[in-house]
């Protein structure tokens, strides 16, 4: 049996959900906002590992039928509201590590696993493994010392940018706000670099970019992302109105590398980044274990979907 572990409104696992069921196989799904409201778990430790199941507002899942399991982001528990703020705090560790755990111990065929999903997230880390495995990476620094990030800065002959490590979503003045990849330059940067790390980039003098999704058994779907409007060439993002998008052709080096990237952080999908420049050159930029597909799916009529499906099946079947 195999278990979609998503959130209820997730394109990308509804698009496998309906994979699946088009090959034969209705998955169950299990969506982490429903816990504990909605849902529950009884499970006893066994010499063969946890037995036990998780109960869902549709069904009772066996833990011992799941044979292969789709991972999205976990979603923010459900806890009633009338818990104290120690007590919420308590009840969010106890199950994370409570409801998680018992999850990550099932010996099933994960697309991915959380701990390698978790592990691949360090983007410090993939930028180090995508270099070892031969991506063209552009020139970057991570620092938070003012004149080594200025010095970067006046060394890169097409300018530099700066990019966030991990979370793009700052709450300010009561407002939720995007941090964008924003070209910069050395007047810019100032003292307040010293309180975090920054990381640093030569900024890619491109043609276009693309976005492409690797499976680990050999499948490699992309689309070039054009546009001509300023701030999206810079960070195609800041402008999703602006966009045209185009199945696209990947490399046999980009297809073998993306693989090997993949292998090397051990995760079954990922959605990568790149820039394309006018030598045909592609520059690595990033890999999301839990990226964003079903659009690109849509707008290139791309089988993504299909792909993880039978990946899904295939760990299913043994």
């Amino acid at each position: 049996m195999i278990l979609i572990l998503a959130s209820e409104e997730s394109s990308e696992a509804q698009h496998v959900a309906r994979a699946l069921a088009s090959r034969g196989e209705v998955p169950q799904w299990f969506d982490t906002a429903w816990f504990p409201a909605q849902a529950g778990l009884t499970a006893e430790l066994t010499p063969q590992g946890w037995k036990g199941a998780l109960t869902t507002p549709q069904a009772v899942i066996d833990l011992e039928d799941i044979s292969a399991i789709y991972y999205r982001q976990s979603q923010p528990y459900s806890f009633p509201a009338n818990l104290s703020e120690p007590e919420r705090r308590f009840a969010t560790i106890e199950t994370r590590f409570g409801l998680g755990g018992l999850l990550a111990s099932l010996p099933a065929h994960w697309v991915s696993h959380p701990s390698h999903t978790a592990d691949a997230e360090y983007r410090i880390n993939q930028m180090a493994s995508a270099a070892a495995v031969g991506f063209a990476v552009p020139a970057s620094l991570l620092t938070n010392e003012l004149h080594q990030a200025r010095r970067f800065v006046t060394a890169q002959p097409n300018g530099a940018v700066y990019k966030t490590i991990m979370h793009k979503i700052i709450s300010e003045e009561n407002q939720v706000k995007l941090i964008h990849t924003t070209a910069i330059d050395s007047s810019t940067i100032d003292q307040r670099i010293n309180v975090a790390p920054h990381l640093f980039q030569h900024n890619v003098e491109k043609a276009f970019d693309a976005r492409v999704v690797a499976t680990s058994d050999g499948t490699c779907l992309g689309v070039a992302i054009h546009t001509r409007h300023p701030g999206a060439r810079q960070d195609w993002t800041t402008g999703y109105s602006h966009l045209t998008y185009e199945a696209t052709e990947i490399p046999v080096l980009v297809r073998q590398r993306c693989q090997a990237l993949l292998a090397l952080l051990q995760i079954e999908v990922g959605a990568f980044d790149f820039s394309i420049d006018s030598d045909g050159s592609w520059w690595f930029l990033e890999v999301n274990p839990s990226g964003a597909w079903a659009w690109i799916a849509e707008e290139a009529q791309l089988p993504i979907a299909e792909a993880i499906a039978d990946l899904l099946m295939k760990g299913n079947a043994r």
